[in-house]
């Protein structure tokens, strides 16, 4: 049966990469009857190949679904996303050919049935990754937002606020509203104020303060320098930016 598809010419091997990984893959149907014309030896070797690489797809990808995944994680689902579309769509097309080249013998049976299962698992994970994706960079653009937002905050009250400042001083700093919608304002003598995204400002006094102290704080003062701190000022994760104090 091979012979007679004999004189066929391939189309020639298109390239992939992910990651550090680089497969060369040829979607055989292009020319009818190609398929038949390779050598068997070879033709194994590069549906295993392949098939290697689309499980390695799936296998490093599986915990990118995941809130915990990492960057890395991320990257190389968004990289398939992109590389593997054609290299699934052809390895699919060459598999389904091998019966009509009368390729029943080993190791083409056990290639068959490994290629089947990793095409379906990575057209699985492909068709999940757009949402996948947008999760994810939500969440990794958060991360990123919490961790700049840290240092802005840092930055500001070494700026703004002296050594050894006064209970009830009422000097803000800087503000905050995170993504649970809650914003904060925050003071150089550790007073807090706090307003959730339905709620109004109240004054969190730190437990930390004695009594003593807390005769000095006039929650009036802080609630009247949150109402005329700038609302574009506030650090946000969609638009984030270094505060300074009013």
């Amino acid at each position: 049966m091979l012979s007679a598809c004999a004189g066929k010419k391939p189309p020639p091997p298109k390239s992939a990469t992910l990651g550090e990984t680089k497969v060369e893959y040829r979607d055989y149907s292009l020319v009818r009857g190609s398929l038949c014309d390779v050598d068997p030896r070879r033709l194994a070797d590069e549906m295993k190949k392949i098939n290697e690489v689309l499980e390695q797809f799936v296998s490093g990808t599986e915990d990118s679904v995941k809130p915990e995944a990492t960057a890395e994680q991320v990257e190389l689902l968004r990289e398939g996303t992109t590389a593997l579309k054609p290299v699934v769509e052809a390895h699919g097309k060459n598999l389904a050919g091998l019966r009509s080249c009368g390729l029943t013998k080993p190791p083409f049976p056990e290639l068959a049935k490994k290629g089947e299962e990793a095409v379906t698992s990575a057209k699985a994970r492909l068709a999940e990754a757009p949402d996948v994706l947008a999760v994810a960079d939500k969440r990794l653009a958060e991360v990123k937002w919490r961790e700049e937002s840290a240092a802005r905050e840092a930055s500001a009250k070494q700026e703004w606020c002296k050594p050894g400042i006064a209970v009830g001083s009422g000097d803000l700093y800087f503000s905050r509203q995170n993504t649970d919608g809650k914003t904060q304002w925050l003071f150089c003598d550790g007073m807090v104020v706090e307003k959730t995204s339905d709620g109004e400002p109240s004054l969190v006094i730190p437990d930390s303060i004695s009594k003593k102290d807390r005769r000095k704080i006039q929650a009036g003062r802080y609630l009247e320098s949150v109402k005329s701190y700038p609302a574009e000022e506030i650090d946000r994760v969609d638009a984030p930016k270094k505060t300074e104090a009013k």
